[in-house]
């Protein structure tokens, strides 16, 4: 049966209240509530919110790692016609300030007691600097949310393409800016995902990313909700908490990014959970190692990756019920026929098959903007109105996508285009790396060279002339990198991502291997 197209996101809980009232929504140590619960929750939330002041288009932060709470306040601020602001627990206050500055939120709902024991003191450090200062409003559980009887309130003028939420860019490329996505665009790339992960019995998802990420408030969060699943809430990722509630909750979808795969896959526990309850494992946001992808096959649930961005609502790619490992490994599937992608060259050209070039996009699955930047937002599109993600990749005669990295990664070497993400792949490959990244360095002769920074499986070595000679065995000569160099733990981002942009700040500075 096909899902319903809602005008807004929280317009399914609403739904699904009525017609499944006893299912469970949301699931949190010993806390279960029913569509029917949370509904009620986020009416009574929504209409104090309104009674309070807040008007439409009104931004509204929360500061709180991953549980209930943050799901009755997203929902009860969009439906009283606010934007919702996530901010992560993990940041400092400058970083707080910052997004709060732009986004100026009315009022910060912020996290208190055992889990967010200093993020008050945080917040109030981080509001201090401002000259507009939101009214912080704690809370430590969901009692402290109003919690009554339902009470409607008009949201006859809010529209599908209303702005949703403002989620902060990891700031790789400089301070983060705050993609305005948009509640058409969100309930559409949920809905993508529900459909090509084809859950269709007791749909029940781990939700344990960041609550200011969009892979939080899209893929798990509301790519369960559009179709009436329940989330199960982790406040924080481990290995082995993460595996004992796959088996205690019977979570049938795990969408996770490949960091937290590995890692999971490489606990002794891995081995002794029950873990058939999985129908589908979903990896985001990178490439799976070829040995978390083995590990992963041992559970008996279908496997795919997905491709997205912030600033295109999460997930526009799906790979394709059946892929293979070599195509999961190497692909990031074809993209969702109800977007409007291209790959284009330099002039904005389509390109050919095979050929890399940029992957754009434009129409429902864009953002708005980056929120109070201009400056960016013009910069962000074409001439003709088309988002530049400013990842590189190539369609494959199949239809399938190969991503080749970022643009402003490219290397430029002595006349050649190197693009890191190849290069990679054959690495990821050799039994003793983990994990790498390949940055481009100055070079006297050439410009620009590559240089792969390692990090190596417990236990393992590899000298410089073994990587080498692996390199050869799938790379041209002229990609093979220059030097090899050791980082034990690559620095990631709040995501998991690893943190390019920090690699190659350190990469001049690191032993390089002999």
């Amino acid at each position: 049966m096909p899902l319903p197209t809602l005008q807004t996101l929280d317009a399914y809980i609403a739904h699904y209240a009525a017609s499944q009232p006893d299912q469970e929504a949301a699931v949190f140590g010993n806390l279960r509530l029913t569509y029917r619960m949370l509904e009620q929750r986020i009416a009574t939330l929504a209409a104090k919110l309104a009674a309070d002041g807040l008007q439409p288009g009104d931004r509204v932060g929360v500061l709180s790692t991953p549980r209930p709470e943050y799901l009755i306040l997203l929902n009860a601020i969009l439906r009283a016609g606010g934007i919702y602001v996530g901010l992560n627990p993990r940041h400092t206050a400058p970083e707080m300030a910052h997004a709060i500055g732009l986004t100026a939120p009315r009022r910060v709902f912020v996290l208190r007691g055992e889990a967010g024991a200093a993020l008050v003191d945080t917040l109030r450090e981080a509001v201090g600097s401002l000259q507009a200062c939101p009214i912080i409003t704690p809370f430590a559980s969901v009692d402290d949310l109003p919690n009554g009887q339902e009470v409607g309130i008009s949201t006859s003028t809010r529209q599908r393409d209303d702005p949703a939420v403002i989620v902060f860019t990891s700031g790789t490329t400089g301070r983060p800016k705050g993609a305005t996505l948009h509640h058409s665009g969100l309930v559409n790339a949920a809905i993508s995902q529900w459909e090509h992960l084809l859950v269709e019995r007791d749909h029940r998802m781990l939700s344990n990313l960041p609550i200011n990420h969009v892979g939080c408030i899209l893929n798990l969060t509301f790519g369960s909700l559009v179709g009436g699943g329940t989330l199960v809430f982790q406040e924080k990722f481990d290995p082995a908490e993460t595996l004992r509630l796959i088996e205690a909750e019977r979570i049938s979808v795990w969408l996770q990014v490949p960091a937290m795969f590995q890692m999971a896959t490489s606990h002794p526990n891995f081995a002794t959970r029950t873990l058939s309850s999985l129908q589908a494992i979903c990896a985001g946001g990178g490439a799976l190692p070829a040995q978390t992808l083995a590990r992963l096959r041992k559970t008996g649930a279908r496997i795919y990756v997905e491709y997205g961005q912030t600033e295109l609502m999460s997930t526009c790619a799906f790979s394709d019920h059946g892929t293979s490992d070599a195509d999961l490994a190497t692909t990031v599937g074809r993209f969702d026929p109800r977007f409007n992608i291209r790959i284009a060259d330099p002039s904005n050209l389509v390109c050919a098959a095979g050929e890399v070039g940029e992957i754009q996009a434009t129409g429902d699955c864009v953002m708005k903007g980056y929120w109070n930047d201009e400056g960016a937002t013009k910069a962000a599109f074409t001439t003709d109105g088309w988002l530049k993600t400013g990842d590189l990749a190539a369609l494959r005669p199949d239809g399938l996508v190969e991503l080749r990295g970022r643009l402003n990664e490219m290397i430029k070497s002595g006349g050649y285009n190197l693009y890191p993400r190849e290069i990679e792949f054959a690495l990821e490959a050799h039994p003793a790396i983990e994990a790498v990244v390949v940055v481009g360095l100055n070079d006297p002769t050439f410009g620009e060279s590559a240089h792969a920074v390692l990090s190596l499986k417990p236990g393992m070595t590899v000298s410089h002339q073994e990587a080498k000679t692996w390199c050869a065995g799938s790379l041209a000569n002229y990609k093979t990198p220059r030097s090899f160099r050791r980082l034990d733990d690559l620095p990631r981002l709040p995501n998991g991502k690893i943190d390019r942009r920090s690699v190659k700040a350190m990469a001049p500075s690191l032993p390089i291997i002999s």
